[in-house]
């Protein structure tokens, strides 16, 4: 965000009936005029990073990507806020950062933390649109009383019952099954959702209709011809597989998702003893790319049905991987860092209006979602988003909107930073809330990371709190092999990064949206 840029936001508290009320009037005022708003299709993909070929990927087989891009915008340099998907998925979906959601592992709530934040299909269904979501959009929660947000939906939240593995082969982590689609539980969501955007499009009115799809996520399950489409000799095992040059060590982890399944074997990750050999790696890859394979079809079933419907020229369609992933690099497997694999994301969108076919190198990050919907939709933002439209690069992919981007994830000195499942993180998300935290700063060419303990930006900023600092230049050093900042060549990059990253902790703390989550955390 750039510093000293004017919100032009509803400030945080503005109750939806009323929202609700002020939409109703305007339609009586239009004489029930037929609503001509654009329609959207929100389409989230778990774990998947930009290896698809919009991207320039030259492996991956993804013809319904390339399909989608020459529709809309290519965002070459999106990131996520947090490389965890119940997080990350808060913070897109309410167009708050993790500080004032409160969500920063995968068992928490924002409707715990504060009930008086407004989702993005919150902000729809209070403004006349149908709002309906499928599959993974976010990430479902054991307590039903806020499983998958019912208040974001005008009708109750379309089951989707699939299949995890095909076979009987124990948990393992890759499997091949001759099955079609539907064989697995991505296949069901795709035609669940071709089924309820007909069941839209006959009602009449404006829709957004959110599709979550579960793969690529560990375990990597697809139809054997996805499989088929790749040769396993040819997959790009990861080249630079150690710590970087001076590295902090809470900035890794030890792979614990995968170690997990049955058919992975006994590694070290990030301790440089024994790394995963070189078949299973490959394996590892076949299996995801698979899996990319498998996802990109049932996405272009989605795009046919919209143009079967007759929709495609009113409609918006955004598509995510909801974060990046480590596939060997820095001999670490899955998400759960500030690294450019874990945080860099695939982001698409397409719009009545906007530019098709292009691609930008824009510094974006999926705050900036939220807002750009509202814009496009003509709706009103609901509370003080931290983000900025992205209306202006979809009209000119030259344009930026910021200079850099943040992410950040969280550390525990009491867990060897080890924590990454379901089982791991039961009572233990207070503590991980409260320890060590990175912030990110991305910029186009580096990676500043501050590491600090009791730190968060709903609360004023203390030196004494800070830990460690990470410094990455991608220009000279894409694989982020050597840890400048304590190099003295580059103090005055540290300082400049560091500068703009402390302004965005003040413009956090300083938000309204700070105080419910300092006020919750007061009361622990």
């Amino acid at each position: 965000m750039k510093p000293g840029k004017k919100f032009n936001f509803l400030l945080c508290g503005v109750n939806a009936l009323a929202m609700t009320s002020m939409y109703a009037s305007a339609q009586d005022n239009k004489n029930a005029a037929p609503d001509a708003r654009p329609n959207v299709l929100f389409i989230a993909i778990d774990d998947m990073k930009p290896w698809i070929s919009p991207y320039g990927d030259k492996i991956a087989r993804t013809p319904a990507f390339d399909n989608l891009a020459s529709r809309g915008v290519t965002f070459n340099n999106a990131y996520c806020q947090v490389a965890l998907s119940g997080p990350t998925r808060s913070s897109l979906l309410t167009g708050l950062n993790p500080d004032h959601t409160g969500v920063w592992w995968l068992m928490g709530s924002f409707r715990k933390n504060n009930p008086d934040i407004v989702s993005m299909p919150q902000a729809l269904k209070d403004n006349g649109y149908q709002t309906v979501g499928v599959g993974k959009v976010y990430h479902p929660l054991t307590d039903k009383a806020v499983r998958n947000d019912p208040m974001s939906w005008s009708r109750p939240y379309v089951k989707a019952q699939g299949a995890t593995y095909a076979l009987a082969n124990g948990r393992v982590a890759t499997e091949c099954a001759d099955v079609p689609d539907n064989g697995y539980v991505d296949g069901v969501i795709a035609e669940e959702a071709v089924r309820t955007m007909k069941k839209l499009k006959e009602e009449g009115k404006p829709f957004f209709l959110g599709v979550g799809f579960k793969k690529p996520h560990l375990p990597f399950c697809a139809p054997k011809k996805y499989w088929d489409l790749y040769e396993r000799d040819a997959m790009p095992v990861a080249e630079f597989q150690n710590m970087a040059d001076d590295a902090v060590e809470y900035a890794y982890h030890n792979s614990l998702e995968v170690k997990g399944y049955s058919d992975i074997p006994p590694f070290e990750s990030y301790m440089d003893t024994r790394r995963l050999d070189t078949d299973t790696q490959k394996r590892l890859l076949h299996a995801y790319y698979a899996c990319i394979s498998y996802v990109d079809a049932q996405v272009g079933k989605l795009l046919d049905a919209l143009d079967e419907n007759g929709l495609a020229d009113n409609t918006i369609i955004v598509m995510f991987g909801d974060h990046g992933y480590h596939l060997g690099d820095h001999g670490l497997w899955n998400k759960l860092t500030n690294f450019e694999q874990a945080t860099r994301v695939p982001l698409i969108v397409a719009a009545p209006g906007m530019k098709r076919g292009v691609r930008t190198d824009a510094v974006v990050e999926f705050l900036d979602i939220f807002p750009t919907i509202c814009d496009l939709t003509g709706t009103e933002h609901p509370q003080q988003l931290d983000g900025e439209s992205l209306v202006p690069v979809l009209k000119n992919p030259k344009d930026k909107i910021k200079d850099y981007a943040i992410s950040q994830f969280s550390r525990t000195t009491t867990e060897n930073y080890t924590i990454s499942s379901d089982t791991d993180l039961k009572g233990k998300a207070d503590e991980l809330a409260n320890d060590i935290m990175g912030y990110a700063l991305r910029d186009k060419r580096y990676r500043l990371v501050e590491w600090t303990k009791g730190f968060k930006t709903y609360m004023p900023f203390d030196e004494a709190k800070v830990l460690a600092y990470e410094l990455y230049d991608y220009e000279k050093d894409p694989q982020e092999t050597r840890n400048l900042a304590n190099d003295p060549k580059h103090a005055g990059v540290v300082k400049r990064m560091t500068r703009q990253l402390h302004d965005y902790y003040a413009r956090s703390y300083a938000s309204p949206m700070s105080a419910p989550i300092a006020a919750k955390a007061a009361e622990k």
